[in-house]
């Protein structure tokens, strides 16, 4: 059944857009040329976060630090999840192969990739779309929004375990 979903909810949209007297084909179209405007915009911020993680993770800066009792093992996943969910998920699996899912570690990870979102690449797309002009309030409750969970990740598993 869930090989159909996505066939039959793209067969609805189109039954509605000719039920509507749209012109399906011509506003599929205007969407996918707004979707690669964006993709367009969006690409050297996407790149410049790859990059950075890469460093960041291959270099191994951050594992001898060990702040508020986070160790350097998870500072990576903490830094680069308001940036960029994929390079995130690559710090975990890391993460996962080298220490263990099982291990404190692996458990404040697993629960940080589900609590966290990723902040600022999610606000940079919405304010190109909403034009909203001051992004400061929206930034800082988001990344309060992230702080909140990482703090609560550890009371947590510490908890647990």
């Amino acid at each position: 059944m869930s090989n159909y979903i996505v066939p039959i909810f793209i067969l609805i949209i189109i039954l509605v857009g000719i039920f509507e007297k749209k012109n399906v084909y011509s506003l599929f179209i205007e969407g996918a040329k707004d979707g690669v405007k964006t993709v367009y915009n969006i690409f050297p911020y996407i790149f410049a976060i790859t990059i950075i993680a890469g460093l960041i993770n291959d270099t191994k800066i951050l594992e001898n630090i060990s702040i508020f009792g986070i160790t350097g093992n998870l500072l990576p996943l903490i830094l680069m999840k308001p940036l960029s969910g994929g390079a995130s998920t690559s710090i975990v699996v890391d993460i996962f192969k080298n220490i263990g899912p099982d291990t404190f570690i692996g458990m404040v990870a697993s629960i940080l990739m589900a609590s966290t979102e990723t902040t600022l690449y999610v606000i940079s797309i919405l304010s190109s779309k909403v034009k909203i002009k001051d992004m400061k309030i929206v930034v800082i409750a988001g990344l309060i929004g992230d702080l909140a969970a990482v703090i609560s990740t550890m009371v947590i598993v510490n908890f647990i375990l």
